[in-house]
């Protein structure tokens, strides 16, 4: 492969960073990743946004790393919408435009990015940067939550109790907080021990159908 391929470039960039804590080594990181960038590698491009937000092998800079990620974004690529998405969001870099993060966050969640997921799901929820709907808010977390996020399962569970756009469903708030456990969700345990004491031991078992090795966990 030659050396100023782009993807040698990428994948330099690569190693020095996995080999490196600091120092010479991440400032060549930087360079080789910000060469195989201005090549047009998209994952080179948003990864070069990151350093430049983050301040990895590289002086910390906002405006450019906004630059680079609206680069991947325009080229397709997921994670470059919703880094250009936050950047919007929350004013980094620029002007703060809750309406374009949404829409950038939308194409990324619709290629199943999983950060854009959720955060969909919680500006459909409240309403942020666009009309208010429940309906897409449960559908987006729903995708987060069959690839795996515990995020999204936690979301749908809180979601479910509180009657968000539904009449409140424990025994579908249970089942979703049983999920978010399952992946991880490091809050969902002490919601499903807040959730048993209010429902009834219909409702509890309906919950728990088909469930294995979990209940006694909460009982």
């Amino acid at each position: 492969m030659k050396r100023n391929d782009p993807q040698a470039l990428f994948e330099r960039a690569h190693a020095l960073m996995k080999s490196s804590s600091g120092g010479d080594r991440l400032t060549q990181a930087a360079e080789a990743m910000k060469c195989a960038a201005d090549k047009g590698h998209a994952g080179a491009i948003n990864n070069y946004g990151a350093m430049l937000q983050h301040g990895r092998g590289v002086a910390t800079n906002l405006v450019s790393a906004r630059t680079y990620y609206a680069k991947a974004a325009e080229a397709g690529l997921p994670a470059g919408q919703f880094n250009l998405g936050f950047m919007y969001l929350h004013g980094l870099g620029g002007e703060k435009k809750v309406s374009q993060a949404r829409q950038w966050f939308a194409l990324a969640a619709q290629q199943n990015e999983p950060d854009a997921l959720t955060h969909m799901g919680r500006m459909c929820m409240v309403g942020e940067g666009g009309p208010q709907d429940f309906e897409a808010a449960r559908d987006w977390w729903q995708r987060g939550a069959a690839q795996g996020d515990g995020r999204c399962a936690f979301n749908l569970g809180v979601a479910s109790a509180g009657g968000h756009g539904a009449p409140p469903d424990f025994v579908q708030a249970y089942r979703w907080f049983a999920t978010a456990h399952q992946q991880g969700n490091p809050d969902a345990k002490a919601e499903l021990r807040k959730l048993l004491p209010v429902m009834t031991e219909a409702e509890k078992a309906l919950a728990r159908h088909g469930e294995s090795g979990f209940q006694a966990e909460h009982e």
